[in-house]
């Protein structure tokens, strides 16, 4: 490290960059039997194995928009830039091969944050089997921005689709809501907020900066009849629409049934449901299944160590009817508008 205390971006230039980039990687991330060409040419040329179906995700950060650098350390970030396109992967039940990186930096970054940087996404990367087959550097003196586009494989040929839900079905998810948005909401309350002192704040700001995509569940899910799924980044209310939308059916969900993490029911008693429905960024799986392959699905998940929950299901679409509705623990039962967040609107 002490090579590069102090420099940025413009003293090393891009070319330095990105061979300090490739060195901070673990060598099992830049080099493999499939990967015939890495970092350091034109194009990387990687070997798919033969019969299965490419899958191909791409996700940006965008400094102030997604992250801030006063919230998060590098690492966090380098870590949470590739979590979220393995996540994507995950829910369509693809195994995670390759990934490239962007970076559009003003030039004023430190090469020791960008080391860091790339540390925390190898660090991922080798934990997932994941290859870092190159990307590109531009300028962007507007703001910091990250991209990462994720490659990943089929099993056996099947993946799931947003497509696949049928009346009937159980709407469920995995892990528990909430607690990303809670860490956010942590964070922007600073350090000297009043529930910052708390012992599970730290846990719950984890869960913001450095989420875990389920690809562990992924297989399970394919499997054992998972018909439909999709990952939670825009919150249950912003993407269960997505499902009922291109499968052309209506769900029902039980609000006593969302699994919500203690500690965000503690901290924010008064929000805690609507932190779990339309906070987003939990990286969960939400999926639809029979009610016997639900059952299936929730027996083997423990062997992996995960859990989900049924939080609704699945009914036939009427044309005059709400698509969603919720049932709250008094009985009433409402129809709810998408919470999913816009990106041009800025609302939920």
């Amino acid at each position: 490290m002490n090579e590069v205390n102090g420099q940025t971006v413009r003293d090393v230039g891009e070319f330095g960059l990105i061979a300090r980039l490739r060195a901070a990687l673990p060598p099992e991330t830049v080099a493999g039997p499939d990967l015939a060409l890495g970092i350091g040419d034109d194009a990387a040329v990687w070997r798919p194995t033969p019969g299965e179906r490419l899958v191909v995700t791409t996700d940006g950060l965008v400094e102030g928009i997604h992250f801030r650098l006063d919230w998060t350390d590098w690492a966090s970030l380098g870590h949470k830039a590739l979590a979220v396109n393995l996540s994507d992967l995950a829910a369509m039940g693809a195994v995670p091969r390759l990934a490239v990186v962007s970076l559009g930096l003003r030039g004023d970054e430190e090469i020791a944050d960008l080391v860091d940087f790339y540390r925390g996404l190898g660090a991922l990367a080798a934990r997932t089997g994941t290859l870092i087959a190159g990307g590109d550097v531009v300028a962007s003196p507007a703001a910091l921005t990250l991209h990462v586009t994720a490659i990943g494989e089929s099993r056996g040929g099947r993946v799931l689709s947003r497509a696949g839900a049928r009346p009937g079905d159980v709407v469920a998810v995995s892990g528990t809501l909430g607690a990303s948005a809670a860490g956010l909401r942590l964070l922007a309350e600073g350090a000297e907020g009043p529930r910052r002192g708390t012992t599970t704040a730290a846990t719950l700001i984890d869960a913001h900066l450095r989420p875990t995509p389920r690809l562990d569940l992924a297989p399970l899910l394919l499997a054992h009849g998972a018909t439909a799924a999709m990952d939670l980044s825009d919150g249950l209310l912003g993407d269960l629409p997505k499902i009922l939308s291109a499968s052309d059916v209506a769900a029902r969900l039980d609000a006593t049934a969302i699994p919500v993490a203690a500690a965000v029911r503690a901290l924010f008693p008064d929000d805690w449901l609507a932190l779990a429905t339309k906070g987003g960024e939990d990286y969960e799986l939400l999926f639809t299944a029979p009610p016997r392959a639900f059952t299936e699905i929730r027996e083997v998940a423990a062997t992996v160590g995960a859990t989900v929950a049924a939080v609704g299901g699945v009914v036939a679409a009427v044309a005059a009817g709400p698509s969603l509705t919720m049932r709250h623990g008094d009985g009433l039962e409402e129809a709810v508008a998408s919470g999913a967040f816009d990106h041009f609107r800025g609302e939920r």
